[in-house]
């Protein structure tokens, strides 16, 4: 990865169903910090599109489907131009259209470069609860390679599978951007931080961890972005406001890290066939 690489986080409220107003919110937001913090990568939340999805609802259901867009698509087009106006790496949750299928939605997120070119999509792999009923599971698992960094991207709930990010881990991620839309009504704030060091030090990777505020319908998120170093210290933690946190991730932190601890030639695949029986 570069020597030093500037991380912001955007922890965003976003507006439900209203992609106008959240596409507004980001642009600015990624002028902004550039302009003030000179980020080399900035990082929104799962879904910052269109937002959280409610309980199963047909009429609901149609309304966020129309919101949906595909990829490349008018919300992807403006924010690349706005990353290549800046000169930035931009990481963005939306809700995607699927390229084939009509009515069918994947939960994506979108990695853009600095020359406004879409460098890659994640789509999320873990479907929880009610988020069954929207969205179909991506199988693709891929870390990219960038002039920053290599980068790995998880989407909320997978971020809850050590096995997703050491995969991701053992192609190279060198930076893990973990998108959150993490509700207060299952979980204790403090269970972000917790995650986000944890698969920081087991893989002896950066990880930057935003999650959003704000309400959607009956479901309120609770914030509480970090950004951690290789062995769990958090470099940067944001409260339950909108805000954004920054931080500065060393090459020279990572090295050292892996070198003290080298979890990946610790490893004993060879022990982890259990991992494989289907359930």
């Amino acid at each position: 990865m570069k020597d030093k690489v500037i991380v912001s986080a955007v922890q965003m409220s976003t507006k439900w169903l209203d992609v106008e107003a959240n596409l507004s919110f980001i642009k600015n937001s990624i002028a902004k910090i550039k302009k003030e913090q000179n980020a080399d990568l900035i990082v929104f939340p799962e879904l910052s599109n269109a937002g959280y999805i409610k309980h199963r609802d047909k009429v609901f259901g149609r309304e966020f489907i129309q919101k949906a867009d595909t990829v490349p698509g008018r919300f992807t087009d403006e924010i690349c131009k706005e990353a290549k106006r800046n000169g930035v790496y931009v990481v963005v949750g939306m809700v995607q259209l699927h390229p084939e299928i009509p009515g069918t939605l994947y939960n994506s997120a979108v990695l853009i470069n600095p020359k406004g070119e879409i460098v890659g999509v994640q789509h999320k792999m873990h479907i929880p609860g009610e988020e069954k009923h929207y969205f179909i599971s991506g199988t693709n698992c891929e870390t990219y390679k960038t002039e920053i960094g290599n980068i790995g991207i998880s989407i909320c709930y997978d971020g809850q599978f050590p096995e997703f990010s050491r995969t991701l881990a053992l192609q190279g991620a060198e930076i893990l951007c973990m998108i959150w839309n993490m509700p207060s009504f299952s979980n204790p704030p403090d269970l972000l931080k917790y995650i986000s060091a944890t698969r920081a030090a087991e893989n002896r990777m950066f990880v930057v961890s935003v999650n959003r505020v704000g309400v959607d319908g009956d479901i309120d998120f609770f914030g509480h972005s970090v950004i951690s170093d290789p062995i769990g210290n958090i470099l940067a933690e944001a409260k339950d406001e909108e805000t954004v946190i920054t931080a500065t991730l060393q090459e020279k932190v990572l090295l050292e890290e892996r070198i003290q601890q080298p979890v990946f030639r610790d490893r004993r695949p060879e022990m982890y066939s259990y991992l494989m029986k289907n359930m």
